[in-house]
């Protein structure tokens, strides 16, 4: 079992307000910190236009990752490729993968609010055409030494992206939640990526979609990396009195979600109400919190019941102070990882 740190979103909430220069050094101490502990990778988020400054460059802050840590992988947890020239993206990529000697894995994403594509003059019916060629894009800049294509959207004329990658290629994750979006990336052979959103049976449910598909397309689930965010707190107090001091950190990121329209209920269903009470209940059962033998039970739950090797702790979340952060991942390494691990 693997176990990395994130997603990053750098917000600062109106309910907790941080200056955005303190959020990205202390994100650079923690993920640092984490790298010298052993942890396997560390991811970032992206969206734009948000009022708490939530972070819309992450291959430039991974490629400030890159250069404080040694061993840790870099992710983006995604990045929302129809808003972005893909070409730009397929350089920008391989100059994090050299800095960081190989680590970067480039997590991608559809994305869902009006107002970005809006902001980059992008329209939403575009996003699915315009994913299919980035990839397309992808799988030969990185390798061949010039290309061309003819899209829809993106036309190369005989151009060769250098530097080429330290990795052959740069392995590519789906962060997806429907369907359509899940059988793509079985299809193209990535990982599936779950954010900190949905209990158990939810997502089981989607990593058995995604292995079907994958099946479906010729290919063995067992060689693909199944990894889970989850936000986590670990304390001294028990899980109650836990819950009692960050419930407004943790429900922020699920009001935000439910704002959006993407957050779902303990069934699956959408909510779009960010005064929901239920958001409250929701965001609770989705967290790992605690003592760390109550962290412990908690997590031994998921691996019980998911095919997951790979769990994303989200130490940081929007609100927690850097002290925190840092404690609660001590003590994750201290009390938990042996037994979890």
């Amino acid at each position: 079992m693997k176990f990395g740190i994130g997603y990053y979103s750098l917000q600062s909430p109106p309910h907790s307000p941080r200056a955005h220069k303190d959020l990205y050094a202390e994100m650079l101490t923690e993920i640092e910190t984490a790298d010298q502990m052993g942890f396997d990778s560390a991811w970032l988020t992206e969206h734009h236009f948000l009022e708490d400054g939530y972070c819309p460059s992450i291959l430039l802050t991974a490629a400030a990752i890159a250069a404080r840590t040694k061993q840790i992988r870099i992710g983006t947890g995604v990045l929302l490729i129809p808003l972005h020239d893909p070409i730009r993206v397929a350089e920008d990529a391989a100059v994090v993968d050299l800095i960081s000697n190989g680590r970067l894995i480039l997590g991608l994403g559809l994305g869902y609010r009006s107002e970005e594509f809006d902001g980059f003059g992008r329209e939403l019916k575009e996003r699915k055409g315009r994913i299919e060629e980035s990839l397309e894009i992808f799988s030969k800049a990185w390798t061949d030494d010039a290309f061309s294509m003819e899209g829809k959207y993106y036309k190369v004329n005989n151009h060769s992206i250098t530097p080429k990658p330290v990795q052959q290629p740069i392995p590519i994750w789906i962060g997806a939640f429907t369907e359509p979006a899940i059988k793509r990336a079985a299809r193209i052979g990535a990982p599936l990526y779950v954010p900190a959103i949905g209990v158990i049976p939810i997502i089981k449910y989607l990593f058995d979609m995604h292995s079907n598909f994958l099946k479906e397309f010729g290919k063995n689930p067992d060689d693909f990396e199944k990894p889970l965010v989850r936000e986590m707190y670990i304390s001294d107090k028990n899980a109650d009195d836990t819950w009692e001091d960050i419930k407004e950190h943790v429900t922020y990121t699920a009001k935000g979600y439910a704002s959006w329209g993407s957050m779902v209920d303990t069934e699956g269903n959408l909510l779009s109400d960010p005064t929901d009470p239920i958001l409250y209940d929701i965001a609770r059962k989705q967290s790992i919190m605690g003592t760390p033998e109550e962290c412990i039970e908690q997590i031994k739950e998921y691996q019980d019941n998911l095919p997951i090797d790979n769990m994303i702790c989200r130490f940081k979340f929007p609100g927690i102070s850097h002290e925190e952060a840092m404690r609660s991942m001590k003590l994750f390494v201290e009390k938990v990882l042996p037994n979890v691990s």
